[in-house]
Order: structure tokens, then C-alpha cells, then sequence
């Protein structure tokens, strides 16, 4: 089993500890995990955008190369600069308020457009976008069966987190696992 995915967005929206989350939760479940971080001269407010790989097996290259399984993007920049990845099998979720020309970009591929800086700005928690994804994707990666990342694994991570940001965190990611049960259940 190998898992690719990208996360994209601008400094200063947590894009590399999404990544860093993510890799702690599937090493707890004793899974090889890989990060790549690129960004810009300007960190604060620049494109930004980080490489997952996740494996049953040791992992030789840590990008993702015109070969991603999952991209998400929640900023324009940041889309912009990380679309490459996108090939034919990938499956895109797309911020709906902050990307404005997915459709033209993504040839290939699969796009849903998903509300998460919204979602995030609703519940007063603008600075967590990038928690909510996690919850959004673990929800994604349970239905589809695509790594075993149990819930406890994803708890036992959230909850090592230092307390002043725990609860919030914690808060967050279920907004993102309620966000993807919403959409499943509109579309269905």
C-alpha cells in the first residue's frame, strides 16, 4: 500500500503541520510516512505546499510527481503553484471560496469543491482550516479504505498536542469529519 497526497495553501495556514499530523498519526499506526515542505522566499502569506507519502513499505522518494492520489488545496497561490501533482487517478478537494479557476487548471482527475475556510470562519476558527482538513480527510480515508488510520491513532495524536491548543484542535477536526459526512450525504 502507498498513499500520495498534497496539501497546498499559503504560509501561515498550517499546511506544513497538517502534513506533520498526518505523519504522526500513521507512524502511531506503524506505517512509513514521508514529508516534503516547499514554499517561497516569503513564508508569511506565500504559496506553500507539502508532499505525504504514506506506505506498508519503506519509501525510496518523498514527492509527489504528476502522480498525487489526494490533493488539497485551500488557497488560490497555493493551488496554483502545487496543481502539478494531478494525474489522471487523483482524487482533488478544492476550497470553494478561496480557489476561483480549479475547473480550468485540473484537466484530469477528479474535483470536489468543498467548503473549508468557510466552514473554519463560520465556527470562528479561521487559523484552523488546516485541522479541519485533517478531520475531513481521515473521514475520506475511513470510507475509502485506503490506509488504516483508526480513530484512536488520530485521538492519540491530537490529544499529545500541548493543552492551549488542544481542545481547539480537537474542535476543529471534528468539523472536518462533519463536513465530509454533510457533503456525502448531499450528494447521495
Amino acid at each position: 500500500m502507498k498513499l500520495k497526497l498534497r496539501f497546498s495553501g499559503r504560509g501561515g495556514q498550517g499546511i506544513k503541520f497538517l502534513g506533520s499530523v498526518l505523519v504522526r498519526v500513521a507512524m502511531v499506526a506503524d506505517y512509513y510516512a514521508t514529508l516534503t515542505v516547499d514554499y517561497t522566499p516569503s513564508v508569511r502569506g506565500g504559496p506553500i505546499f507539502c508532499d505525504v507519502i504514506l506506505s506498508s513499505t519503506p519509501i525510496s522518494y518523498p514527492f509527489c510527481d504528476k502522480d498525487a492520489n489526494i490533493f488539497i488545496a485551500i488557497d488560490q497561490k497555493g493551488f496554483e503553484r502545487a496543481s502539478e501533482c494531478i494525474y489522471e487517478n487523483t482524487l482533488s478537494f478544492i476550497d470553494e471560496h478561496t480557489i476561483a479557476n480549479a475547473e480550468e487548471i485540473i484537466q484530469k482527475g477528479t474535483i470536489h469543491r468543498v467548503p473549508i475556510t468557510r466552514r473554519a470562519d463560520e465556527n470562528k476558527m479561521p487559523k484552523s482550516a488546516n485541522i479541519l482538513c485533517l478531520g475531513f480527510l481521515s473521514q475520506y480515508l475511513k470510507e475509502s479504505g485506503k490506509i488504516d488510520l483508526k480513530e484512536e491513532y488520530y485521538d492519540q495524536v491530537l490529544n499529545s498536542m500541548p493543552k492551549r491548543f488542544r481542545d481547539l484542535n480537537i474542535h476543529s477536526y471534528q468539523l472536518g469529519q462533519a463536513l465530509y459526512q454533510e457533503i456525502i450525504n448531499k450528494s447521495q
